[in-house]
């Protein structure tokens, strides 16, 4: 695209926004954020621009402690995301927007039940507000970053971007803990461990897509993050989640080493864990694992707040009570959805989940390692309300890149085989014809005893 026009659109839209700014602080903050924009545009072209835009974002996704001043819901990353979006859009207009057959059905059937819940509901504008939320988090931001189409080294940068902008968030809050646990840039300290384990949850990716000799010292700071996160939040579910995913690893990848390394580990863990004494104050994840604090208490808040919800799921099997903030207060998002929309929604929630998970056993095609953000938010999922958290969607949209991405090469790979094959056949039909215009079999069977 010829970009030339850019630096006079800049230069007559900062003329005009001149007067504006004078008028109140707010605009004027406002004007200077729109003026950054232009200059973006001016130096970079819509292109690089858009891609900067969405590193930012995946930068800030875990400091949702910020929001924006108008819309408080919304946050810097947010904004971020929709400007890199639109600035892509004269390039996505002309793209095929592709997505998992599976991921497809799943959406379909669980937007139609949340409607349907929705005008059900006792209070249907509350209903509809969290319904659209759970929608763009879980279904459109993941389609829209597939149709954005990150790809090479575009993607390992959203991917650093992410990990770094939660080794900031995390660094921030270790100075304020004291006897309390880590908030970081997060309005709460589940939430820095669910970051963190997020975080954790990119290593496979970025141990198969960066080089050496970066590969070393880049999956080791974001090991480093994630275990620093996780240990000073304080969330049991966020320790259980790192533990069943470092588990599973090995698994996934059928890697003895790793098995090897991860049992190791393990005892390792375990002696440390029986030669500690456990005081009742402590707050870092383990303990709280382990009993100290308040963790009796909140156990008890999260099996009283499940049964309630659970009740409601099943008194209200097909359209659910539709969507609202007590419902949250489950700590079960699978109960939350089957509550709120139905066991049908609940089915299709699944689907949509799965379907980010498919090619996990696909060990060709580094791509399918970004699935495990997707593993965490289902592993998560039974002891986390969070279904409306934008590092949810940006991390489950770099899941389904991931998936689409696995596809696309087998498509290429097949497509290849099929002409090959073609152009086999051809060679041999025109070998045939050759042969019949002179006369002799092209492969004679002779008939001597």
């Amino acid at each position: 695209m010829n970009d030339r026009w850019v630096p006079y659109v800049v230069v007559g839209a900062l003329l005009m926004m001149i007067p504006l700014a004078l008028k109140s602080l707010t605009i004027a903050v406002a004007v200077a954020a729109v003026a950054v924009l232009l200059l973006m545009l001016a130096l970079l072209g819509l292109d690089r621009a858009s891609v900067l835009a969405m590193v930012a974002a995946f930068a800030l996704a875990s400091w949702d402690k910020y929001t924006l001043p108008v819309v408080s819901v919304l946050g810097p990353s947010d904004a971020l995301f929709v400007v890199a979006i639109g600035l892509a859009l004269p390039r996505l207009m002309t793209r095929r927007l592709w997505l998992p057959p599976a991921f497809l059905l799943g959406a379909s059937v669980y937007v139609t039940f949340s409607i349907l819940a929705s005008l059900n509901s006792e209070f249907p504008g509350e209903s509809y507000y969290y319904a659209a939320r759970i929608i763009l988090t879980v279904i459109g931001i993941p389609a829209l970053l597939v149709w954005w189409g990150p790809r090479g080294k575009v993607l390992v940068a959203l991917v650093v971007a992410y990990a770094i902008g939660t080794g900031v968030s995390i660094a921030v809050g270790l100075p304020n803990m004291g006897g309390y646990r880590n908030y970081g840039l997060s309005q709460h300290p589940n939430i820095l461990g669910y970051t963190a384990v997020l975080a954790l949850a990119l290593l496979p990716f970025l141990m198969r897509a960066v080089a050496k000799p970066h590969r070393t010292w880049i999956c080791l700071m974001v090991l480093g993050i994630a275990g620093v996160g996780i240990m000073t939040s304080g969330s049991r579910a966020a320790l259980l989640v790192a533990i069943i995913l470092v588990v599973l690893y090995p698994a996934a990848e059928r890697s003895i080493l790793a098995a090897l390394a991860v049992l190791a580990s393990g005892v390792v863990g375990i002696l440390i864990i029986s030669q500690r004494s456990i005081r009742g104050d402590e707050q870092d994840a383990f303990s709280r694992l382990l009993g100290s604090a308040n963790a009796a208490g909140s156990d008890h808040a999260r099996i009283e707040g499940v049964a309630t919800v659970w009740a409601e799921a099943l008194a209200h099997p097909f359209l659910g009570t539709g969507f609202t903030l007590s419902g949250f207060l489950g700590h079960n998002a699978y109960v939350q959805i089957a509550a709120a929309a139905g066991f049908i929604s609940l089915a299709a929630f699944l689907l949509v989940c799965f379907s980010m998970v498919m090619p996990l056993f696909v060990h060709d095609d580094m791509h399918s390692r970004l699935v495990y953000p997707a593993i965490v938010f289902i592993i998560a999922a039974p002891v986390s309300p969070n279904l409306t958290d934008r590092y949810i969607g940006f991390l489950m949209g770099l899941s389904l890149v991931g998936v689409v991405a696995v596809y696309e090469a087998r498509r290429e790979r097949q497509s290849e085989e099929l002409t090959q094959a073609q152009a086999t056949r051809g060679h041999a039909d025109a070998t045939f014809g050759a042969s019949a215009v002179r006369g002799r079999d092209p492969n004679p069977v002779s008939w001597s005893r």
